[in-house]
């Protein structure tokens, strides 16, 4: 496909959130399938704040594992009340219907393990819930993190329960 890489569903356009966005060639119901995220894995490890921010653009999909959207994943923004959720690794699915020609975004922090990682600026997202600054799964207030529960991979629900088990044992 000459690199380029066809969406029955989700097209780039301009994003009032920051730069370009995936938006909703069509109604998308909620549960619905809206894509598979492709592109290469990449083992990294994070040591320290700089090699944190080594792939501005990849999902975290396990421990030292990213996927490096290609094409049209790479453009996806980050909102506190999203539309659509990552279910397993690599399965981008409607959280609430989704109206055509409306951006489709994710919450980055529920494919973000690194403690020392943060959004390099505040969120731009204007929902009601935003969070201001976003920062990895361990973050996420609890109630936040059960609503998403179905779309945070098991890799990642163990580190947030890890992290808090320890934070309330005072370790």
């Amino acid at each position: 496909m000459n690199g380029k890489q066809k969406h029955k569903k989700i097209y780039k356009d301009k994003s009032n959130i920051d730069g370009n966005g995936i938006f909703a060639k069509k109604d998308i119901k909620k549960g619905e399938i809206i894509a598979l995220i492709k592109g290469p894995i990449i083992n990294h490890a994070v040591v320290d704040k700089k090699t944190s921010s080594a792939g501005p653009n990849w999902i975290g999909i396990g421990k030292n594992k990213w996927i490096d959207p290609k094409v049209i994943f790479n453009h996806i923004n980050h909102s506190c009340d999203p539309n659509a959720g990552i279910k397993g690794s690599k399965t981008v699915v409607a959280l609430r219907n989704i109206k055509k020609g409306e951006e489709v975004l994710i919450d980055y922090s529920i494919t973000e393990e690194d403690a020392l990682w943060e959004l390099p600026r505040r969120c731009k997202c204007g929902s009601k819930k935003c969070r201001k600054i976003i920062k990895s799964i361990q973050f996420l207030p609890k109630e936040v993190f059960n609503g998403y529960l179905p779309y945070i991979s098991k890799y990642f629900q163990q580190v947030y329960i890890k992290y808090h088990k320890n934070k309330n044992n005072g370790k």
